[in-house]
């Protein structure tokens, strides 16, 4: 059993280089950035942001961009950080979680799951790591929760939609710009007990993510094996590469408090 620094240190690890991946997306898409842009300052700024002066100061692509150069180069870190020095990766994490709190704070209302899942792996991270103990156990615990609350609220809403149910909705979102795979939309629209299949298969995992807190061990690492490659599976057909490190990367808080409630 993985103690509490150890389980924070795997989180930080899996989160950084999603943090990477995240931050290099966004250098790489600089126009977007700048005068412009769709998510320029004088764009996403323009209602007056409750920060101080110095703060909003770095919102401006030129001072922003040196933000996600150091949350790309300390993700990219992280994992060597995290299994060398418990201090290091409590001072890693809270680098990261700050140039994380800035990216949301500055694109407050273009955020997805993803961000709003790592900012809380940060946050517990880091909160374990500096404070250790009760204190730790407790965060552990509260993202082990919410990793089963935000999967058992996905699949509770697909459940009750009819597209869900019969599988043509897997082939509906793979036919958009945004999360377009058209080759494999074209498959599933012409074998629907396939589509179904997956539909459901989806649904069932989501639904019953809850019960590897009481699973034995083999079990439970099945399940987490199915959830990991359910986001796997996301990121090649849709893109949505950052859902996999924000995921999975709260993954090693589920098996701590799963364990501590077992022994």
């Amino acid at each position: 059993m993985l103690n509490e620094s150890e389980t924070a240190r795997a989180i930080l690890a899996v989160c950084g280089v999603g943090l990477a991946v995240s931050a290099l997306r966004d250098l790489r898409q600089s126009h977007e950035f700048g005068e412009g842009g769709a998510l320029a300052w004088t764009v996403v700024g323009a209602d007056q942001h409750r920060c101080p002066q110095a703060v909003r100061g770095l919102f401006v692509w030129e001072r922003y961009r040196k933000v996600l150069a150091v949350q790309f180069t300390a993700g990219c870190a992280a994992p060597a950080v995290a299994a060398l020095s418990t201090n290091g990766a409590a001072a890693l994490a809270c680098v990261l979680l700050t140039t994380l709190l800035l990216g949301l704070h500055r694109n407050d209302y273009g955020t997805d799951g993803a961000d709003q899942m790592a900012a809380l792996c940060l946050l517990t991270a880091t909160a374990t790591l500096v404070v250790g103990g009760t204190v730790g156990r407790l965060f552990l615990g509260f993202l082990a929760c919410q990793l089963i609350l935000s999967y058992l609220i996905a699949g509770s809403a697909k459940l009750v939609s009819r597209t869900w149910r019969d599988g043509s909705c897997l082939a509906q979102i793979l036919s958009t710009d945004a999360y377009g795979s058209p080759g494999i939309a074209a498959v599933l629209r012409t074998r629907p007990l396939i589509a179904a299949l997956l539909a459901w298969s989806v649904m069932v995992l989501e639904v019953s993510f809850w019960v590897t807190l009481v699973l034995p061990a083999g079990p439970r690492w099945g399940l987490l094996a199915a959830g990991a490659a359910l986001h796997v599976g996301i990121a090649f057909t849709m893109g949505l590469s950052t859902f996999v490190f924000a995921f999975v990367g709260a993954y090693p808080a589920l098996l701590f408090t799963a364990t501590y409630l077992s022994a």
